[in-house]
């Protein structure tokens, strides 16, 4: 099994530091300079207006002529997300990310050091990290992505896990917009919602040869 370690708006949370409370308003990562116009990570209020990481800034302003942009801190990131990562290691795993917020490693090796079950391996993560983090278990790192997106620490639950037999109904429901978990996907959600496809059920029922003529590589 493969586990996810999500810390939602991460990368926006480093550069809000001790300004928190402004995850309360609209709120959006400004783009790097030099860098494609796009906004970054953005906070629960702005995404109500329908802005989303990876739009273009003209865009996110229309749609939510009130967001705030924060300037980003790639090093204030760097730093913090390499402690995350640290912590991981020390409990015995072997983590991969592409980026900061999102990590990610097998949980079969570990089973031996903490208590000789799964269970045993999240629960040692959760110490490690201490609150904040979601954690999620599942056969792929996209699925255990959208396992760890189910918790909801607020109710005391730091992990969800899903099972071998039990993937292959969980991700169908779920909204296409899981599919911004890879960069490389940021605007398709946006348009197969346009096409009037809204879930993961309804992309895995498309073609393969129709999603490569209409999307290209990102489709396939």
């Amino acid at each position: 099994m493969v586990i996810c370690v999500l810390y939602p708006r991460f990368e926006l949370l480093a550069a809000l530091g001790d300004r928190g409370a402004l995850l309360s308003e609209p709120a959006a990562l400004a783009p790097e300079a030099g860098r494609e116009q796009v906004v970054g990570e953005v906070s629960a209020p702005a995404e109500a207006f329908g802005v989303v990481p990876g739009m273009r800034l003209g865009e996110a302003m229309s749609r939510c002529p009130a967001l705030r942009l924060i300037p980003p801190d790639p090093e204030g990131v760097r730093s913090l997300w390499g402690r995350v990562l640290d912590r991981l290691e020390a409990i015995g795993a072997e983590v991969e990310s592409d980026r900061a917020g999102a990590a990610y490693f097998e949980a079969g090796g570990l089973h031996g050091l903490h208590g000789g079950e799964l269970f045993g391996v999240l629960a040692a993560a959760a110490r490690a990290l201490g609150p904040g983090a979601r954690l999620g278990a599942a056969p792929s790192r996209f699925a255990a992505h959208a396992a760890a997106l189910q918790v909801r620490p607020r109710r005391s639950r730091r992990a969800h896990v899903v099972s071998e037999d039990e993937a292959g109904a969980f991700l169908p429901p779920l909204p296409v917009a899981l599919l911004r978990t890879r960069p490389e996907l940021q605007a398709l959600p946006e348009t197969l919602e346009r096409l009037g496809i809204r879930t993961l059920g309804e992309v895995a029922a498309l073609s393969s040869r129709a999603v490569a003529e209409r999307f290209g590589h990102p489709g396939l």
